[in-house]
């Protein structure tokens, strides 16, 4: 089902014109679930299930080792959540750039490369719905996967990411429908994050300001009505670092899980933006086919060590301010590689 979002190519065309290497910092404090009560909190309904229950098939291998993404073809079932899933799957990297590559950093800064398993990522369907994708990462027969179907998107994730006292091998399921939208103080469900708007020459404008900002406004407007536009770069590579809380938290002090997690955290993005239509109006065609590709993954495995009176994004702190936060991080040694 594709969506259609009305804010036009200046949106994303920008961020692929001039980002040229976007850096996306992970910090822990935003995706951890500590235990089963804040799950509880968080989703309204949720199941387990072992490894052990889920089938394993290859329906197709090639001969020869080939770069065909349909060279090997895989066939998932399990049941969980009252629904029985049988998926078929194919290895993909769609959304790893071709000069990807993954390192780990410890106290001193040094870097040492981790190579990865490509192959254990796969995209695919649930057989028999037509309007159905899967994205997938299988390690040792533990899944992490989003399915999405017409009428509901379902997640499975290890478990011992959110409930620490669960049983070896085991994994979390639940249906977006089932997460909680936390109430703001006028009790309603807020649509956007929230902000801060600084400077009071933010507010009020003048009568002519108004005037000029609608004059440009017809004078784009007449400008978009005489061409059609065709984006030329598609895809916007992506610098990912985790710090050591990440690390030990939602990578559980491993340096492959954690990279596996991130990649399968931003190819669940890819998908969201490769689907959506980018359009100025309603009344025009739009475009799509937007998204990401990750060129290089950085995990923190120590907390980096300082020298008195220093501060730096992965330092040992219990809370940051986003502002310093955002500081600290834009010091960064971000140099295309």
């Amino acid at each position: 089902m594709q969506k259609n979002i009305n804010c036009g190519r200046k949106m994303f065309t920008k961020c692929i014109s001039c980002c040229g290497f976007t850096i996306i910092y992970v910090f822990f404090a935003c995706l951890l679930i500590e235990n089963c009560v804040a799950l509880q909190r968080t989703l309204r309904h949720y199941e387990l299930f072992h490894k052990d229950d889920v089938l394993h098939r290859v329906v197709k291998r090639g001969i020869k080792h080939s770069k065909n993404p349909f060279n090997t073809i895989k066939e998932v079932e399990f049941t969980t959540l009252g629904k029985n899933f049988r998926l078929i799957l194919h290895p993909h990297r769609e959304v790893l750039h071709s000069k990807f590559r993954a390192y780990a950093v410890d106290a001193d800064g040094n870097e040492t490369v981790v190579h990865m398993d490509h192959d254990s990522f796969y995209t695919g369907r649930v057989f028999g719905e037509l309007e159905s994708s899967v994205r997938a990462h299988i390690e040792d027969g533990t899944m992490t996967m989003s399915i999405h179907l017409p009428d509901e998107t379902y997640h499975i994730e290890p478990s011992w990411r959110h409930l620490p006292a669960s049983k070896k091998d085991t994994m979390v399921a639940y249906k977006s429908s089932d997460v909680k939208l936390h109430k703001n103080e006028q009790g309603g469900t807020p649509k956007t994050c929230g902000y801060i708007k600084e400077g009071l020459e933010l507010e009020g404008k003048d009568k002519d300001d108004d005037a000029l900002d609608n004059e440009i406004h017809s004078r784009e407007k007449r400008q978009s009505d005489q061409y059609e536009y065709t984006p030329t770069k598609t895809r916007c590579p992506l610098l990912l670092v985790a710090d050591y809380r990440f690390f030990q938290e939602m990578g559980g002090g491993n340096t492959k899980t954690t990279i596996n997690y991130l990649i399968s955290l931003i190819d669940r993005v890819h998908k969201i933006y490769n689907d959506t239509v980018w359009q100025d109006r309603s009344d025009q065609e739009g475009f799509k086919g937007m998204g990401f590709v990750i060129k290089k993954i950085v995990v923190h495995s120590e907390p980096t060590r300082l020298r008195g009176g220093e501060a730096h994004y992965n330092m040992i702190r219990e809370k940051w301010d986003v502002r310093n936060l955002l500081e600290n991080i834009s010091r960064m040694d971000t140099r295309c590689i």
